[in-house]
């Protein structure tokens, strides 16, 4: 574990927190408490990719940690954690809180939000790190993970540029979240894709390929949590937190990279 933490703490220390799931959940915990979400309050809502390495019970991951430190969650995401459940989903999970009384009024119940894109991180024979593989519980072969992600990249580099990257039509509405997701990268952050195609160590774009997959997902989550309270302030009366940042997937276990706790309506 700490030899991983290394390694994430050189590539990724200068942008988030790298934790191990125990001090994941200290930090969590402390924070949401001095702001009064606890588990008999809150109702967590998830924007994670809905890969099973993130949730089977194999692995000591990060999401079960939350699961069980906060009872259950709503689940938002698509494929590369994109919250394709939109503000509909926000509005649904919002009524799914947990509230009580106190002196005959009614306490309204809070969401906790989870939003966090996941890259698999393995280290070889030869002792190089590799970015973006992960060894699966019960599989031999080495497969991607987030695959979606690792899928865009590939394509991208066939297609050589953003300009040229032709995203696949979907007419029947066969694979809504692969359009959503191509299009939100290749309409939004092109200039971004093209630096990381320029850069020409493989770890190093896969690194700042989640970054950017990051950024995406916590931005759009932002605007959706915003039109949510814009629409829903007359009754929605709860707090919001919002925990934020990449989940490294190593197999067996997890690691966090934090980057963000925050409470919007503060």
């Amino acid at each position: 574990m700490n030899e991983f933490i290394n390694e994430l703490n050189k590539t990724y220390g200068n942008w988030g927190k790298i934790l191990s799931i125990n001090n994941f959940m200290l930090e969590v915990r402390k924070n949401l408490t001095d702001h009064g979400l606890e588990k008999h309050n809150s109702r967590l809502v998830f924007s994670v990719c809905p890969d099973d390495v993130n949730r089977i019970d194999e692995v000591d991951s990060v999401e079960n940690a939350l699961t069980s430190n906060y009872n259950g969650e709503f689940h938002l995401g698509g494929l590369g954690a994109y919250p394709m459940g939109g503000v509909s989903g926000i509005t649904a999970a919002s009524h799914h809180s947990p509230d009580n009384k106190s002196n005959g009024e009614k306490k309204h119940g809070n969401l906790i939000f989870f939003i966090s894109p996941h890259v698999g991180l393995i280290k070889n024979q030869q002792g190089e790190y590799i970015y973006g593989k992960l060894a699966r519980p019960g599989q031999q072969n080495l497969t991607s993970s987030c695959g979606a992600m690792m899928g865009f990249l590939a394509a991208l580099k066939q297609a050589g540029s953003p300009e040229d990257f032709k995203i696949a039509p979907d007419n029947s509405n066969m694979d809504p979240t692969r359009m959503v997701l191509h299009g939100e990268l290749i309409n939004n952050y092109a200039p971004r894709l093209s630096d990381i195609l320029a850069i020409e160590d493989e770890n190093l774009q896969v690194v700042n390929l989640f970054k950017l997959n990051y950024d995406l997902v916590m931005n759009k989550a932002n605007q959706m949590i915003n039109e949510f309270l814009m629409k829903e302030k007359e009754h929605f009366k709860g707090d919001i937190a919002k925990i934020s940042g990449i989940t490294v997937n190593l197999g067996s276990q997890d690691i966090f990279i934090m980057k963000d706790i925050s409470y919007p309506r503060n």
